[in-house]
């Protein structure tokens, strides 16, 4: 089975690393530059927790074309380069293909499927950590978990799963993936805005009262808007699975926050914009997230 991962930042370098290693037949696409010439000289080098380090070949082009067609392609491209992608995708997928987006944010599964046919794709979260040390080069930050599911119903991918899982990665399939995109996106919302504001690790904003008490109110707004957009979550199992995060992911710099430190553009319209918007959609005020999206936005990148 072939495997393309489209984007090699932090999580798509864990993930192609943790596929190349397990014996998976992976290939990478990743744009021109020096992330891309570090990938072809030396590889993807990984630091595991206990300062370890592992490297993992693979072939690497920076365009799709330039590689062979894929039984499952990872997209791992930031959410405001996902319809640029979606256009080269259409010829990369073999006649049983499917796509996984593990992105941040909404709106990645509509927009591949309205090019792709819903039944060739699959949308799912990860929670895993992982930051970029520089070109070709991640560090393990904290274990998490993989939650996938077919965006058209009934679609088997058992397949796709028992590959992650052969990569020790923890999976989980879901019948319809809506709601983990739903909660991962309230997760990332809470998490990764106020860690960019504040340059801090997940574990410092887990033991700092001031942040911890942003998280959670940001935390409630995102229920809310989960329930004016017509999803039913429950407060404190959402805030559970945040604090768990915050624990195993301890020492993970969040990609938001390296977005910011490396003067990049930030997914803050994909993660906070859709949930501002399905405030004011409502007439209704989320001055937390409208907050932290007006700080996030007015940063210079």
């Amino acid at each position: 089975m072939k495997v393309t991962v489209l984007g090699c930042g932090a999580l798509g370098s864990l993930m192609a690393f943790r596929l190349s290693r397990a014996g998976t037949d992976v290939q990478v696409c990743q744009r021109p530059g020096p992330q891309l010439e570090a990938l072809r000289s030396s590889g993807i080098v990984f630091l595991d927790q206990d300062g370890k380090e592992e490297r993992a070949r693979c072939r690497v082009a920076s365009s799709l074309s330039q590689l062979e067609k894929a039984d499952v392609t990872l997209v791992m491209v930031k959410s405001y380069q996902t319809e640029e992608a979606t256009l080269q995708l259409s010829g990369h997928l073999r006649p049983s293909g499917i796509v996984l987006t593990l992105q941040n944010g909404l709106g990645n599964a509509e927009i591949l499927a309205s090019v792709l046919g819903e039944e060739k794709v699959a949308a799912g979260t990860c929670t895993y950590g992982a930051h970029r040390l520089g070109p070709g080069r991640i560090a393990w930050g904290g274990d998490g978990l993989i939650r996938l599911g077919p965006w058209k119903k009934g679609v088997d991918l058992a397949f796709a799963s028992a590959l992650l899982e052969k990569s020790g990665l923890q999976t989980r399939l879901e019948e319809d993936p809506r709601i983990a995109l739903w909660e991962k996106v309230i997760l990332n919302a809470a998490v990764n805005t106020v860690s960019a504001l504040t340059r801090l690790e997940n574990g410092e904003m887990l033991v700092n009262p001031d942040t911890l008490g942003l998280i959670d109110g940001i935390v409630g707004e995102g229920v809310e808007a989960a329930r004016l957009s017509g999803l039913e979550l429950e407060n404190e199992s959402m805030r559970g699975l945040v604090m768990s995060v915050l624990e195993k992911t301890a020492k993970n710099r969040t990609s938001m926050l390296q977005d910011v430190e490396n003067g990049r553009r930030t997914e803050i319209d994909a993660i906070v914009g859709t949930l501002v918007e399905a405030g004011r959609k409502n007439g209704i005020s989320l001055p937390r997230l409208e907050t932290v999206y007006a700080l996030i936005r007015s940063l210079p990148f």
